[in-house]
């Protein structure tokens, strides 16, 4: 079966909320990639935002990024749901199943892909690692 890592997404900020968990959790930035350092082609203005990052403190571990203006988060909205897979056909089977009268945000594609699913619930969807 896959891991389940929550994943939170903020409005510009992910990298000064990551800084404040560290210090409240004696945790640290395990993993940090501005979109600038990704394979996303993102405006000049928002390359210094935050890709993809991972938190950890104890048994604290989450993941988190900045959104885009082309894709808005509103607070408390904008927690996902982030499966990492080392099966392929598992992958593109839960996928398929979850995507089931809800609607793909983004297709999978063999890094990632994004649906929210029948429930409302937002799912991410990570390559084969």
């Amino acid at each position: 079966m896959p891991d389940l890592i929550p994943y939170i997404v903020f409005q510009g900020n992910c990298k000064e909320a990551l800084e404040f968990y560290a210090s409240i959790f004696d945790g640290k930035i395990r993993s940090i990639q501005s979109f600038k350092d990704s394979p996303v082609d993102v405006a000049k203005a928002h390359q210094n935002r935050i890709f993809d990052s991972e938190f950890v403190a104890q048994n604290i571990r989450f993941k988190a990024s900045d959104d885009l203006p082309d894709y808005p988060i509103m607070p408390g909205t904008n927690i996902s749901l982030f499966l990492s897979f080392k099966n392929e056909e598992k992958r593109i089977l839960i996928f398929d199943n979850l995507s089931d009268g809800g609607k793909i945000q983004f297709p999978l594609d063999e890094n990632f892909g994004m649906l929210k699913d029948k429930f409302g619930i937002q799912w991410m969807f990570a390559g084969v690692s």
